[in-house]
């Protein structure tokens, strides 16, 4: 197994968790931590920075830097957006450890909405975002609920099933590695829906979790089509909203659009299916390495 690069255990306890944040014209909130999730979209907020070829922004942090050089490579998107976006994580507040990841997340999936608004490709978007966060690039997101034992999202051999894993967060492979993703409407504003995108090796990366082989009536989870930057063309079952309501400090839920369920185990043994459907909630957190 190799060696974690995790972020948690360098952040301390502060009472302030909302954040404002600015893109594109409106200004809105991201969600504290004992709120349901409702973040706006980076294309939405505020005015344009300066460009990251100016001396103003010659001093970025690392990971700020790295998410703007993957991004300017990688697209036709303006810088300012470019920037913008890849700075995100560092308006997070510092707070509990399980929190600070939970809102690091949501940050780093508006990154992505954004991108992906813009024109970038799924997996371009959440693996540059994830670049951006400090205090190094974070290369694997993994997602666990603790609710009635642990339970990992898998895609078990790189796909197409998302099943159980019962050994926690872990770096041996990159399995495990789930990034969110917020989908944004036609004008570039945030919707409040939210996917689980794949980002692991192998011919199913970019895909994200949804209906067994897309079909509509099968609650098992495998990896489907993601759609485009506004969600259209996307599979059966790949969109949520996602809460904190009834969870610990720190850990959320994901609901299933289309199956008016939540995202849980369907069983404790390692290799369990993961569903859509399930009648109440499952906690999940989150890690990075």
């Amino acid at each position: 197994m190799r060696p974690k690069k995790r972020i948690m255990g360098r952040m301390c306890a502060a009472a302030a968790l909302a954040i404002t944040v600015t893109v594109g014209g409106a200004t809105a909130l991201a969600p504290a931590a004992s709120a349901d999730v409702a973040v706006a979209s980076a294309a939405t907020r505020s005015a344009a920075p300066s460009s990251p070829q100016g001396p103003e922004t010659a001093q970025l942090p690392d990971g700020i830097q790295t998410c703007v050089g993957y991004f300017t490579v990688r697209t036709a998107i303006p810088a300012d957006i470019i920037l913008s976006a890849c700075s995100l994580v560092s308006l997070v507040p510092p707070t509990h450890d399980s929190i600070y990841l939970r809102l690091l997340g949501i940050a780093i999936g508006t990154c992505a909405a954004t991108m992906r608004f813009n024109g970038a490709g799924y997996l371009n978007s959440v693996v540059g975002c994830g670049l951006s966060a400090a205090p190094t690039p974070l290369y694997q997101e993994e997602w666990c609920t603790t609710t009635g034992g642990t339970a990992c999202l898998n895609a078990w051999g790189g796909g197409p099933w998302v099943d159980d894993s019962t050994i926690g967060f872990e770096s041996g492979d990159n399995h495990q590695n789930f990034f969110l993703s917020g989908v944004d409407d036609a004008n570039g504003n945030a919707t409040g829906t939210y996917q689980l995108g794949f980002a692991g090796s192998g011919s199913w990366a970019g895909q994200c979790i949804g209906d067994a082989y897309n079909n509509s009536g099968d609650a098992d989870t495998s990896l489907d089509g993601c759609g485009n930057g506004t969600g259209g063309g996307s599979g059966w079952g790949t969109n949520f909203t996602v809460g904190t309501s009834g969870c610990p400090a720190g850990e959320g839920w994901f609901h299933n659009n289309h199956w008016n369920g939540y995202l849980g185990p369907g069983g404790s043994a390692n290799g369990s299916h993961f569903y859509l459907n399930k009648p109440t909630p499952y906690c999940f957190n989150v890690d990075f390495f």
